[in-house]
Parts: C-alpha cells; sequence; structure tokens
C-alpha cells in the first residue's frame, strides 16, 4: 500500500462529531465542540471555530448535547445477582453470597455475568475491575469490548496452608490468555480473611492488588485486638489460626507495615480510616488507589469515607457499584450523585472519580478516562435539556436521560 493509499484510508476513516459540550476531563470543558475519531481512537478535539472548516466529510451535528468519556467502574462483582431478600450488614451478605454462588452451576453464573457486562455497557461504563471467586468473569470478558482487570480473590486466614491455597488459586489462572485488554490477578479478598503468609505470596507474585479494607469497626478490633465479630466468623468457618497474634494496628497500618501491598494498589471502601491511616498511604512508594462505593456502603451500613480528608492529601479516588446483590443496578451514575450527596464534592470532581480517576487505577489511563488524542473512540452521549447550560458536568448526571454511545 503506498503513501497516497495510505492517506485515503485514513480520510475514509475519519468521522467529526459536534456538540453543545465536549468534555475531556483531563482538561477544560469545551463549548460548541467537535471530536474527530479515526477508527477506533480519538484524532483530536477541539471547538467547532478552532477547526477553521476543514472537517471530514463524514460528519455529524448532534446539536444540544454533551460528549464525555465512558465509565471506569473500579470495584463490582459481576458473578452475584440480585438476591431474592436484602441484606443490611458486611457478615449476612458474606454468608449469603457464598452460599448462593455455591450453589449455581457454572452455565448460571456465565449467564449471569453476561446479564451484568450488558448491564455495563447499558450504563456506559468503558472498562471495569471485576472482584472473582475463581476468574470465571475473566473468560466471559474476553469477547466483550470493555478493558477488565480481573481479581480472582483469595481466602484463607490459617498461615500453615497459604503455599497451598496460592499455588491451588494460581493453576486456575494459569491458562487464561495473555490478554492487553482483559487481565487477570490474585487479590487478597479482606485485611482480615487472609493469613501473612498468604499475604506475601500474593504481593511477591503479583503487580495489581485490590482489597477490601477497614469497611467496619469489627474489622478495626479484629487486627487491633484479635477479638469481636470477625474473631467469631472466623471459627464458625473452622478458618481461624490459633497461633495468630493481634498486631495490635489499624488495618491500614497492617496492612502497610507488612509490606503486603505490591506495585499497584486498590484499597475498597475505606470508610473507617483516620488521619494517620491516609497519610501512611500516601506516603507509601507504592501506587494507592482508593475506591468509593457510596450506595453499596448504604446498602451494608457502613457509614462514609472520608472523602474531603482523603483528597486534601492527594489520594487518588476512584468509584465502583459494588455487586447487584447490594444495589439496584450497575448505573455509575447513581454512585457519582450518592457520592456528591454524601461528601459535598462537586459534579466535576465526583465525575473525575469515574472516569479519568478510576482509568489511573486500574491501569487503562493511556486507552480510556478522557478524550484526549490517541485514546479509545468509545465515549459516551447524552441529550441536553436546556440549551443554555453553563454546567454540563450536572447535565449528564440527570439519569433520567439515558447516555448512548458514540456512533451507534
Amino acid at each position: 500500500m503506498n503513501d497516497n493509499e495510505l492517506h485515503n484510508q485514513s480520510n475514509f476513516e475519519l468521522k467529526a462529531y459536534r456538540a453543545r459540550w465536549i468534555l475531556p476531563i483531563s482538561s477544560p470543558p469545551i463549548e460548541d465542540g467537535v471530536i474527530i475519531v479515526n477508527g477506533d481512537k480519538i484524532q483530536s478535539i477541539g471547538s467547532y471555530d478552532s477547526f477553521n472548516n476543514n472537517l471530514p466529510s463524514t460528519f455529524t451535528d448532534l446539536g444540544n448535547s454533551i460528549i464525555f468519556p465512558g465509565f471506569v467502574n473500579v470495584h463490582t462483582h459481576l458473578e452475584q445477582d440480585e438476591l431474592s431478600d436484602p441484606v443490611t450488614d458486611m457478615f449476612q451478605y458474606l454468608n449469603i453470597s457464598e452460599c448462593t454462588l455455591r450453589e449455581m452451576s457454572e452455565d448460571q453464573r456465565k449467564a449471569v455475568i453476561r446479564q451484568n457486562i450488558d448491564e455495563c455497557y447499558k450504563f456506559g461504563t468503558v472498562a471495569i475491575a471485576d472482584f472473582s471467586s475463581d476468574g470465571l468473569s475473566g473468560y466471559v470478558l474476553l469477547d466483550s469490548n470493555l478493558f477488565a482487570r480481573v481479581f480472582h480473590e483469595l481466602n484463607g486466614f490459617k498461615n500453615y496452608e497459604a503455599s497451598s491455597i496460592f499455588r491451588k488459586h494460581q493453576d486456575l489462572i494459569s491458562d487464561f490468555p495473555l490478554m492487553k485488554k482483559t487481565t487477570k490477578h490474585l487479590a487478597p479478598s479482606l485485611t482480615w480473611s487472609v493469613s501473612p503468609q498468604l499475604f506475601k505470596e500474593i504481593c511477591v507474585n503479583e503487580r495489581h492488588i485490590a482489597i477490601h479494607m477497614a469497611m467496619t469497626p469489627a474489622e478495626r478490633e479484629f487486627i487491633l485486638h484479635g477479638k469481636g465479630q470477625i474473631r467469631q466468623y472466623l471459627q464458625a468457618k473452622e478458618d481461624f489460626d490459633y497461633n495468630w497474634n493481634a498486631p495490635r494496628l489499624t488495618p491500614v497500618q497492617y496492612f502497610f507495615s507488612n509490606h503486603f501491598y505490591a506495585r499497584h494498589n486498590i484499597l475498597v471502601h475505606m470508610v473507617h480510616i483516620s488521619d494517620r491511616d491516609i497519610d501512611i498511604i500516601k506516603e507509601t512508594p507504592a501506587k494507592v488507589n482508593i475506591c468509593l462505593c457510596p450506595r453499596s456502603a448504604d446498602t451494608l451500613n457502613l457509614g462514609n469515607a472520608p472523602v474531603k480528608r482523603i483528597l486534601e492529601k492527594g489520594v487518588n479516588i476512584c468509584m465502583g457499584t459494588e455487586s447487584r446483590s447490594l444495589v439496584s443496578d450497575l448505573d455509575m451514575r447513581k454512585d457519582i450523585i450518592s457520592c456528591i450527596d454524601k461528601s459535598g464534592v462537586t459534579p466535576e470532581t465526583a465525575i473525575k472519580f469515574a472516569t479519568l480517576n478510576g482509568a489511573y487505577a486500574i491501569g487503562f489511563h493511556k486507552e480510556v478516562g478522557s478524550l484526549d488524542a490517541g485514546k479509545s473512540a468509545r465515549c459516551l452521549i447524552i441529550n441536553a435539556r436546556d440549551s443554555g447550560i453553563n454546567d454540563p458536568y450536572s447535565e449528564i448526571l440527570d439519569v433520567s436521560q439515558p447516555v448512548r454511545w458514540l456512533g451507534e
């Protein structure tokens, strides 16, 4: 193929879209903006006037609309479906969800995973971090358009069983194909459900770790003093190690002082943390991200994360929906709204949590999260209600207006 043919093919693939607003997220909003895509990549964006009518022949004026990046859901459980009875606390949720998954066949779980992937598309999600009991969702995600990291959750509090648990689960994912778009990792489920030795096995072998942390006062009591509801829970499951001694630290201090972290870390929920905990996170040499799940925190009565204090310390905040067992749907906009209501951050800040910050958290910031040249052109459109809008960020949080994918 000669240079002219390449040039002609490139021009043939170019498409331009004009909108009332374009929200790059990585830079200020563009009023009366244009986005030019080449195949499945963004070629350029700018104001309509800046192109001086030098636009591709394939040009679509979307009128009074807003174009913005797809959402990045940093915490979900695709294998979980709506429960027949609602849950109101963490231990009830753990027991019921574990029992439900155990009773489902692999085909049934695949059907639920596909259903939830479809729901992610419907609500404008372009990338996810999925938490899976055995990594099954990874194989289903290979056939999707989502960018995904699948975290295969490990549990096991008995120190002497750590190596066998790790090898068993490592074997389960050993045949997973090496793909840039979908990757699979072993991860600790909770600070109190994983033994110190199993933590070490994971952090030595993994570059990406995601873990539920600082969810309840019971977790803090257990790590500090080795007693309470969590000890009873582990004993009832016959998974308590009687040789373990409580480290007398907060969950955050326990995790970081023992170097249980990897190069990239996602800490989910993080409701019960102190200023000192946040300082420890900020001071660690690794990359650490805090993932908020506002609606599921309400369902489980966890409380509210200290969002403004985390922001003041400069720690990256991202967002997830959790599972259909805890929330009515996988609509990231509803969690953004909940975050704004709870923490008082602006719509612009909360939307950044759910887009660019999330892309950084899962390591797909070169592909998604903002509207920049070279990134994926899978971005969203929403119709604006008012042609005179001055705050497009607030406008896209009108959940009565469905989002749709650019070019579809």
